[in-house]
């Protein structure tokens, strides 16, 4: 379903014809809980005119409410491993107006995996469970566009640790700053921490996941004011941000 109605919506459909989609996998639905329910999953979601269409696609990029996000996990596969530690940085009129962090409680933490992040399973006693914490975060992230160095990663871990808790769909809009910046700012490496090295962003401790948001969301911050004229929505964004030849989705090998 994702992205077929993703591809519908982004330039709008009509109430009925959005009704009549959206029946064939919630039939008992009424329009106003179809639309409530896929906004509640990170939808961005919009109804002008009886016509439903992505926020995303109508609004300017600058008006958009976004959600910087890493995660530090516990085995880098999704079906065999978890969130151990979430950050996120929300950012609204292109300023950062909060910040989400915790960390997350794990049976196992693999000593590989307590070398790059400095993550232990004492850390971890105590902590809450994965499903309380992602529940915590639908909230925070809300309908949000999804950012993220690597993002293939990070949301596709995350939309599959929702699906395992029961807690539903990942459906916000994504895009990823590792092939934004490597489109908008000059770098010999676009790894977070030599970009920020060579941008002199503020130290922030890496491989920890509310530090490596931070320097991720400045980095995004700083590839916004070198976007070619013609992006104007969000939905331009997401497009010219757009991984070609999948540069995004090996997170080990590009974060770094």
């Amino acid at each position: 379903m994702k992205q077929k109605i993703i591809e519908k919506l982004k330039n709008g459909i009509e109430k009925k014809e959005f009704l009549q989609f959206i029946s064939e996998y919630y039939p008992d639905f009424s329009f106003e809980n179809a639309i409530d329910f896929l906004k509640f999953q990170g939808l961005p979601l919009i109804v002008e005119d009886d016509i439903v269409i992505l926020k995303t696609a109508v609004l300017p990029y600058d008006q958009i409410e976004y959600c910087v996000v890493d995660i530090e996990v516990n085995n880098s596969k999704p079906k065999e491993g978890q969130v151990i530690e979430i950050g996120a940085v929300k950012i609204k009129d292109l300023k950062i107006t909060d910040t989400f962090e915790f960390l997350i409680y794990a049976d196992d933490v693999p000593k590989y995996v307590e070398r790059v992040t400095g993550i232990n399973q004492r850390m971890l006693r105590g902590q809450a469970s994965q499903k309380e914490i992602l529940r915590k975060f639908r909230l925070f992230l809300g309908d949000s566009v999804f950012v993220a160095h690597a993002a293939d990663f990070d949301y596709n871990f995350l939309a599959h640790q929702f699906e395992k808790e029961n807690l539903g769909e990942l459906l916000n809009r994504f895009l990823c700053t590792l092939t934004l910046s490597q489109k908008t700012l000059q770098a010999e490496r676009y790894g977070l921490k030599y970009l920020m090295q060579e941008l002199k962003l503020p130290e922030e401790t890496h491989h920890r996941a509310l530090g490596d948001a931070k320097t991720t969301a400045r980095i995004f911050l700083m590839s916004l004011e070198k976007l070619p004229k013609e992006i104007k929505t969000a939905e331009d964004l997401i497009q010219f941000a757009a991984p070609t030849k999948n540069k995004c989705k090996k997170k080990k090998k590009t974060k770094d």
